[in-house]
């Protein structure tokens, strides 16, 4: 088994024993990503369910990614009220030249919503004035200088990915 799950974390993961290790799972045929490559090529799956529900699709997909044939997969422990969906949201990541072998992957164990969303996507989402970004700042009622706080730091976490497309692409905490 691969999959993590700390009560502290918002997100339960399922990650490859070598993430362990130090190993970015941000890999295209064993190749590290830069962050141009990761904005041009990298994304997930979404699927949304009930937490039941994923927690038996996790356990399925496992396997998966302990062969490497899907990065990484995360998902929330309940709905997020702060951006105010009503499902458990699962990640499930890869790059988008073998999209289609993980949707097959998907597929086989009864996913039936067909969305994806580009790294690239979310990123513009999470960034100054992106919806998403914007929205949980207004949920959390963060003052003025808290919600410029968080802008600031989305600004230069993601904004050092866009301005730096040959530099190799490293995943931030979460």
């Amino acid at each position: 088994m691969v999959i993590w799950d700390h009560p502290e974390s918002h997100y339960i993961f399922v990650y490859h024993p070598k993430v362990l290790w130090g190993v970015n799972y941000i890999r295209y045929k064993g190749k590290r990503l830069t962050n141009g490559e990761v904005l041009k090529y990298w994304g997930k799956w979404v699927v949304l369910g009930e937490r039941e529900w994923l927690d038996k699709l996790a356990q399925k997909l496992d396997k998966y990614v302990e062969e490497e044939k899907i990065a990484s997969i995360k998902y929330t422990r309940e709905p997020s009220k702060n951006l105010r969906i009503d499902e458990c949201v699962m990640l499930v990541y890869c790059d988008k030249r073998e999209r289609d072998e993980v949707w097959a992957i998907l597929e086989e164990h009864g996913v039936k919503l067909k969305a994806w969303i580009s790294e690239k996507e979310t990123m513009e989402m999470w960034m100054p004035g992106g919806r998403l970004l914007e929205r949980w700042i207004r949920t959390n009622n963060f003052s003025e200088e808290q919600a410029e706080a968080v802008r600031e730091d989305a600004r230069r976490t993601l904004g050092y990915v866009f301005n730096n497309p040959d530099a190799i692409y490293r995943p931030w905490a979460q």
